[in-house]
């Protein structure tokens, strides 16, 4: 999947998963900057270290849609002091599953009508 050039982020909400016992976190904001291939870049209030697995909601306000997905962290980093995103740390997820319908909405979203994706790319797929 391409980049998400020219579309701003879209809102999310994540839970972290744990194993044991198996549980989650209270919900916490984020959002979603890009995907590429099998990964999204998102944007988290928190740094979360590699291998933490994540129950994530994308919300797409234009289509009303909600793509659901599990992602695993590969790595995060923290934004430039000063910058806009400093406050945020973005993270790449690598998707584990997502539906064929959300993998077409997000790719949709992130890429806009023009196609800009590779075409049949999308995150988990």
């Amino acid at each position: 999947m391409g980049e998400a050039t020219g579309r701003h982020a879209l809102p999310l909400r994540y839970q972290v998963v744990f194993s044991a016992p198996p549980t989650h976190s209270p919900w916490r904001p984020g959002a979603c900057r890009q995907a590429t291939g099998e990964a999204l870049l998102l944007s988290l209030p928190e740094p979360l270290p590699p291998g933490t697995v994540l129950h994530v909601e994308v919300y797409w306000p234009e289509e009303r849609a909600v793509v659901e997905l599990t992602g695993e962290v590969l790595a995060g980093e923290r934004g430039e002091p000063g910058s806009p995103s400093a406050e945020a740390v973005a993270h790449r997820l690598a998707v584990l599953t997502i539906s064929e319908e959300g993998r077409r909405l997000l790719r949709h979203a992130l890429t806009g009508p023009s196609g800009r994706g590779r075409p049949g790319a999308a995150p988990g797929g």
